[in-house]
């Protein structure tokens, strides 16, 4: 993340960020005071860019983000020490391959336990075997399940790489003007660059997890920047200029 999309996410916080910063520095706090490891619980990917730009401001640089898989969206952060062991648990829950219950269904179920939403990581969804990530004070609750809607499950503990979905991505290649974000993301979506600038100024545009309604916003490489009902993309690489004077670029769509 560069320094100007750090500054621009920490002046975006709300109270309820805040809150959570502190307590993430305190947690960095204790690791580097007493050798213990610490750890938060799960952050979504907002989360997690605020609390690493906050870690980074205050010096900490011995922390991690861990999901269980690397692709994963929702990650707790880590503070390595003395009696370190992973917070949470990949619980897998099987079921016919004729039933289909989706991931509504299994947050529907764990939220009904009054399990809060941090205490669940990523949850894969497969055609017999769903895969959730579970911080280990909630396992007692979790393994008590035998139901999930109407589909009847039984709870192991087998994770394996195959129950890890194949994370699909699309590469376009483009040249653009400019790296502002009415540019970079009329590449993206393939609206001319008019109609993305009225997409941006009326519905907005999340740039780095903070919205913004400013077309001339400037993308860098590594950027993520999404826009609601057509996609996510992250501006993968900046090359040089073409002979007329455009920008080379690679963004990845998320699919």
């Amino acid at each position: 993340m560069s320094l100007a999309a750090e500054i621009k996410i920490l002046s975006s916080m709300t109270s309820e960020e805040r809150i959570l910063t502190r307590h993430i520095i305190d947690l960095a706090k204790q690791a580097d005071n007493t050798g213990l490891f610490r750890s938060s619980n799960f952050l979504d990917e907002r989360q997690q860019f605020i609390c690493s730009a906050c870690l980074n401001k205050e010096g900490y640089s011995g922390f991690e983000s861990n999901g269980g898989f690397p692709d994963a969206e929702r990650r707790v952060i880590l503070f390595h020490g003395y009696g370190e062991k992973l917070p949470f648990t990949p619980v897998v829950f099987n079921y016919r391959s004729e039933d289909r219950p989706s991931h509504r269904d299994f947050l529907g179920s764990l939220m009904a336990l009054e399990i809060k939403r941090e205490m669940i990581g990523d949850i894969l969804v497969g055609k017999s075997r769903t895969v959730v990530f579970a911080m280990n004070a909630v396992l007692p609750l979790i393994e008590d399940i035998v139901k999930i809607g109407r589909t009847g499950v039984k709870i192991s503990y087998d994770f394996c790489p195959g129950d890890i979905p194949v994370q699909e991505h699309e590469k376009i290649d483009a040249t653009v003007k400019s790296l502002r974000l009415d540019s970079v993301l009329s590449a993206a979506v393939k609206l001319s660059r008019e109609k993305t600038q009225e997409l941006i100024r009326s519905n907005g545009a999340v740039l780095n997890h903070v919205t913004t309604f400013e077309p001339n916003e400037k993308v860098d490489e590594g950027d993520v920047f999404s826009v609601r009902g057509m996609g996510k993309f992250r501006l993968e690489e900046v090359g040089g200029m073409s002979k007329k004077e455009r920008i080379f670029i690679t963004i990845q769509k998320y699919k």
